[in-house]
């Protein structure tokens, strides 16, 4: 199907759900007041069901303990930047509330083992970022949670739950995002961290990121629509791309092609800064000033990934900047090519780790006749591992030395790059790990240097 009417009726599908369902509400106090079935609920294009099945499969692992979950903080009232929540507090809850924090109960604390803690309405705040929805039993139904209540109670209702009887005969196990240095910015976690650690010093403290990594890292069904949905606009720009590219523009003209179509086709914000370098700049691998002027017998990489709904893509495409690749630019683009296409063939599932993979791909480069200009083979000059897991992050969280599970979602990007030969060349691509191989979710995106040639050609 084409990718444009695909997009269109993914769109027409998703306007259909919103009037059938109850979503993310404009006018929040009418739907905080409705008390709707929570599997006909959706937040974030996922219904209620969705989120509670993952909380229930957390307490499920830490069911010797209490979990606290920090929602991001927005104090600059979203002068400096658009508010995006904390990963896993979205993972587990779908609620976009800055502030919020989520606490986890298995043997439950005054009835209710799901505590979701919200910022109380504020007629000042309200009105510079939006209304916020009332402490009361018709929003913890919204949300899908047991119970709601105000953030200025938080510390008040943890201490009680961290002092109570029934937490010390658990074990006094509390798990947590514990900042791993004094370097990150997780200031809110920390202070946290450091508040417990007054509140009592037999308080088990244990880190919650590996069993969430776990979690996330195998993806339902409503997460890899939202992926799927993230990869076809990175197709459009792309898309776009092949369109505009061309001897004599500058790399920022590309980006800015590039973004307008995220915007849009629906995506919320790219997921990492655009990476558009020709010409020499197509070696450096993280390349995001976008600045040089393209000439004619440039290549130009192009790294991209639209965000949707806190679902993230990734695509890399080497273009030739005026329509054809140069006899040295193609063998080096079909070597990486059959490099990514060698690494596909060989998954075995149950069996391959991306470690693994990436050999393979290495084999590939250092069997091929090609050398660089001192006449070295060229896996040498792939510096970056082959890929990475996706999802609420570009570089998502996942086990890299076991065997890729189904459901898991991984980038293969090759890459060989010949700084005294101002030939860079990487392509990437999205799989979904399934019971009969990997997947391609990007597959409409052209990758032949025949099909890049040809539509830069119309």
């Amino acid at each position: 199907m084409h990718l444009q009417n695909r997009l269109l009726i993914t769109i027409t599908l998703t306007l259909v759900f919103a009037f059938l369902f109850v979503s993310w509400p404009i006018n929040p106090s009418k739907a905080w007041s409705k008390k709707e079935p929570t599997a006909t609920v959706l937040l974030a294009e996922q219904p209620l069901t969705e989120y509670k099945a993952r909380r229930e499969k957390l307490l499920e692992k830490t069911k010797n303990g209490i979990v606290v979950i920090m929602g991001e903080e927005e104090e600059d009232l979203g002068v400096e930047a658009k508010f995006r929540q904390n990963d896993n507090f979205m993972y587990l809850s779908g609620v976009e509330i800055p502030s919020a924090i989520l606490v986890l109960v298995p043997e439950g604390y005054q009835g209710a083992k799901e505590w979701l803690f919200l910022p109380a309405p504020n007629k000042f705040l309200d009105q510079w970022t939006g209304p916020r929805p009332p402490i009361t039993e018709q929003t913890a139904q919204a949300f899908g949670v047991e119970r709601v209540a105000s953030l200025s109670d938080f510390q008040k209702v943890i201490t009680e739950m961290l002092t109570s009887e029934a937490f010390q005969k658990s074990g006094e196990k509390l798990y947590t995002v514990i900042p791993p240095s004094a370097y990150t910015r997780l200031i809110r976690e920390e202070k946290f961290v450091e508040q417990v650690r007054k509140t009592s010093t037999t308080i088990n403290l244990n880190p919650i990121a590996p069993f969430l990594a776990d979690l996330r890292m195998v993806k339902s069904s409503p997460e890899i629509a939202m992926i799927q949905r993230a990869i076809d606009i990175t197709s459009l720009a792309h898309s776009e791309v092949l369109k505009t590219v061309k001897s004599g523009i500058f790399e920022y003209e590309l980006e800015g092609t590039i973004l307008g179509q995220f915007y849009r086709n629906g995506a919320q914000r790219p997921a990492f800064p655009c990476i558009v370098g020709s010409g020499e700049n197509t070696t450096i691998l993280h390349y995001e000033k976008n600045r040089k002027k393209i000439d004619s017998g440039d290549l130009v990489v192009v790294d991209i990934g639209a965000e949707y709904n806190y679902y993230t893509s990734d695509i890399t495409r080497t273009y030739p900047a005026n329509g054809r690749f140069s006899a040295r630019q193609r063998e080096i683009y079909q070597l990486v090519l059959d490099a990514q296409t060698t690494a596909v063939k060989a998954f075995k599932l149950g069996q391959s780790t991306m470690h693994d993979l990436d050999t393979v791909a290495r084999q590939t480069m250092s069997q091929s006749l090609l050398k660089d200009s001192k006449g070295n083979s060229l896996e040498q000059h792939f510096p970056h591992g082959l890929g990475h897991f996706v999802g609420m992050y570009v570089h998502d969280v996942g086990d890299y030395s076991h065997p890729l599970p189904v459901g898991a979602v991984i980038t293969i990007e090759p890459g060989i790059y010949l700084p005294d030969e101002s030939i860079g060349v990487r392509i990437e691509d999205d799989y979904l790990v399934t019971k009969t191989g990997l997947v391609k979710l990007s597959e409409n995106i052209p990758s032949t240097p025949a099909e890049i040639e040809k539509l830069m050609a119309k």
